[in-house]
């Protein structure tokens, strides 16, 4: 891979992604909503090789056209395309915005396409997985509810609207969906940070009983798989990056407590859970691991530590 596009670079997996593909020589075009001096130094330094285009994912049929006035060549590349966003957050309940995001991925891959790019790899997420047991539901006995639902929904969309035109294009399509990413310079409210930044303030913990099944993987990791399927992996392809050892949510939490024990008890079971149970073969990398030969090589323990410094002394490791 030579040169890559990058749709939400500026966010925390978009931006290691860049970073990585940077310091092995590739040629980045990184896609961001924001001005260039708005956006984290932390996350996308000055590099010769990085081109930072403003661009609003509405706007994205625009791209061609822009390209063609910076004489970026964009053949052959690979477009990585994570940019997603909602009025209150990446997941919000607003069906309207969440939906608005299905347009604009297709839009994207259409756009790849006119570029003549290579590859176009959509990310997915692992609340997805929660999507087809959600639908099976009887909401006449059932109260299960889950917060990322809509978002999801909206996510699986764009993945069979994506898979339904990819034929009529000659850009390759992949899906890589990702287990639940851990690393520092993140600023989401996702649940594992939350918890290690109470435990930092001295907050109580308040949980479920955890025992729903989870997996987390250190962005490390994650972009690296992103990086070889981008470089490696097949078309038409769906692989799942992740830890290959999913385990209860509870698990994760006992072992962030061994590592930084909380000032009072984390109270398991205060709050009810209502959300459907996933298996563990939801979670699996096997197509990843055997097809392209790649594996997470970080503990969760390294990860957590990691975070730990980011969150406690805002201090980030050289850990690409």
């Amino acid at each position: 891979m030579k040169k890559a596009i990058i749709s939400g670079a500026g966010g925390f997996i978009g931006s290691a992604l860049t970073r990585l593909l940077l310091r092995d020589g590739v040629e980045v075009l990184a896609l961001g909503k924001r001005d260039e001096r708005e956006v984290n130094p932390l996350r996308l330094p000055q590099d010769p090789k990085l081109t930072y285009l403003k661009l609003d994912m509405k706007e994205i049929e625009s791209l061609p056209k822009l390209l063609k006035e910076l004489k970026w060549e964009a053949k052959d590349s690979v477009f990585y395309h994570f940019a997603w966003g909602g009025k209150n957050g990446l997941s919000d309940l607003i069906v309207e915005d969440q939906y608005a995001n299905v347009l604009y991925s297709i839009n994207a891959f259409k756009v790849a396409n006119e570029l003549k790019c290579k590859k176009f790899i959509h990310v997915g997420t692992m609340e997805e997985a929660f999507v087809a047991p959600y639908l099976e539901l009887d909401y006449h006995k059932e109260k299960h509810y889950n917060r990322h639902v809509i978002y999801a929904q909206a996510k699986k969309a764009t993945r069979d609207f994506l898979k339904a035109i990819s034929k009529t294009l000659d850009t390759e399509l992949i899906i890589a969906t990702k287990s639940h990413v851990i690393g520092p310079n993140d600023s989401r409210d996702s649940f594992l940070l939350v918890v290690l930044q109470k435990i930092i303030n001295g907050e109580k913990i308040e949980m479920t009983s955890g025992e729903q099944r989870f997996d987390a993987i250190f962005v490390t990791d994650c972009v690296k798989a992103f990086k070889i399927i981008g470089e490696k992996g097949n078309k038409n392809r769906e692989y799942w990056i992740g830890s290959g050892n999913p385990r209860p949510l509870k698990e994760y939490i006992e072992r962030i407590a061994k590592l930084y024990p909380p000032k009072e008890p984390i109270e398991f079971g205060k709050l009810s859970y209502s959300d459907v149970m996933l298996d563990e073969e939801v979670f699996s990398p096997k197509l990843l691991n055997e097809e392209l030969n790649f594996k997470c090589e970080t503990s969760f323990e390294e990860a957590i530590n990691s975070l730990y410094k980011w969150l406690k002394f805002k201090e980030i490791e050289e850990y690409l």
